[in-house]
């Protein structure tokens, strides 16, 4: 009995879903993103990154610069199959003093079109708004992704034997 509930519990480790919410503002008129992660409510990634020529220059939790022509390499395995998409809620900020009130209202009307379509077609749920602001216009995006270690770890296992064959 003691051996049963200890492998119930060791599979519910195994398979419970990992939750990491990612908040991004984008900032289009100056080339930066501000991200965020947290899990379970403790902040483990912060990030700056802006475009400067062909490379990104990332600054916060990670200090690097990468160049984008190198980013995409079509022969090795994506981490992304791994993740779960939750939730996604997008937020379009204009600054009121450079767009018009047509535009706002376009932008409304296009933004709930493709939501709509978007839910229709994913298992996800998806939610959208425009907005004016003060300030400089950017996008905002919160996005709830799970992960469970399961997956995680077969993945890891998969690139490590890849690698290991390669030698």
């Amino acid at each position: 009995m003691i051996v049963c509930t200890a492998t119930l519990l060791f599979i519910l480790l195994i398979f419970t879903p990992i939750r990491i919410k990612i908040d991004a503002k984008i900032f289009p008129a100056t080339l930066r993103a501000d991200m965020q992660a947290t899990v379970l409510g403790i902040k483990v990634f912060d990030e700056t990154a802006r475009l400067c020529g062909k490379n990104i220059i990332c600054n916060g939790t990670v200090e690097t610069e990468l160049d984008i022509t190198q980013l995409n390499k079509g022969g090795e395995a994506n981490l992304i199959k791994c993740i779960t998409v939750d939730k996604i809620f997008v937020s379009l900020q204009n600054n009121l003093s450079n767009v018009s009130a047509q535009a706002i209202l376009a932008e409304n009307i296009i933004c709930a079109l493709i939501t709509g379509v978007a839910c229709g077609i994913t298992n996800c749920q998806i939610a959208s708004n425009v907005l004016v602001c003060s300030g400089e216009s950017r996008a905002c995006f919160q996005v709830a992704v799970s992960v469970n270690v399961a997956e995680l770890s077969f993945f890891l296992l998969k690139q490590g034997v890849q690698l290991w064959m390669r030698k």
